[in-house]
């Protein structure tokens, strides 16, 4: 069974609809499975129909067309996960909705078995209906969006499909915005593009409040503590410096 996502121009979730036989119509009227309210929307705009495995949409004769990856169809094409659809302002994704393959099958061949310990860090959702939820970070770069594709999904209307990107270096961590609609925001403060990351921190994504923490959830830690000490260092030597410079020019 697959998706039917639909986005406004600034990529913001509309609507979702399932998928899994037959038709689909699309259009501006609310006779329509899947109701695009514009006016560069005809009454009877495209259709969605499913062969077997494959997925084809038709433009039922439109007058602003079916953009399909920046190329306006002439009658129907075959589509799959990474077509990108226009229609107006909208914009039509397909995803399956399995979801994520589970990590481990008790049985299973090849399979690869994460245990919490091995996380290296944590975000927990601090406000909203999913307030508590916590999610360990394991991999050198973990991707956080709306959709089952990410590491980390926020399932919020705010949220972008890949909204944000969360990387661990030598020297600590850089969260990323991957352009999102509603922004990033790292201590109430939009980051443009990228920013560091330290433990304790609050991040928005969207509408959605969490906050970084290490493994075991605690806000302090060696990232705090190292970011401190270099910066006591720092003030340490310019002053070291200062009075130094002084003293040669008193001689």
């Amino acid at each position: 069974m697959y998706i039917v996502v639909v986005e406004n121009d600034r990529g913001a979730l509309v609507s979702e609809h399932s998928f899994s036989e037959g038709r689909l119509s699309i259009g501006r009227t609310p006779d329509n499975d899947v109701i695009l309210p514009d006016g560069a929307v005809s009454r009877r705009h495209a259709e969605l129909i499913m062969k077997g495995t494959n997925i084809f949409i038709v433009d039922k004769q439109s007058a602003n067309g079916v953009i399909v990856d920046d190329q306006r169809i002439k009658s129907s094409i075959e589509i799959d996960e990474s077509s990108k659809v226009k229609i107006g302002d909208y914009r039509l994704y397909l995803e399956r909705a399995s979801g994520k393959p589970q990590q481990a099958q008790l049985g299973g061949i090849n399979t690869a078995i994460v245990l919490p310990e091995q996380a290296h860090a944590k975000i927990r959702i601090v406000a909203g209906p999913k307030a508590g939820r916590e999610y360990l970070l394991f991999e050198p770069i973990t991707c956080i969006g709306r959709t089952d594709e990410n590491d980390i999904t926020l399932a919020d209307a705010s949220v972008s499909r890949h909204h944000a990107r969360i990387k661990r270096q030598d020297d600590g961590y850089v969260i990323t915005d991957l352009n999102s609609s509603n922004g990033t925001a790292v201590r109430n403060k939009h980051i443009k593009p990228s920013s560091r990351l330290i433990f304790g921190q609050k991040i928005r994504f969207g509408h959605v409040e969490c906050v970084f923490l290490d493994p075991q959830g605690k806000g302090g830690g060696a990232g705090v503590n190292r970011q401190w000490i270099f910066y006591g260092l720092a003030v340490l030597g310019a002053a070291l410096l200062g009075a130094l410079a002084s003293l040669a020019l008193r001689s």
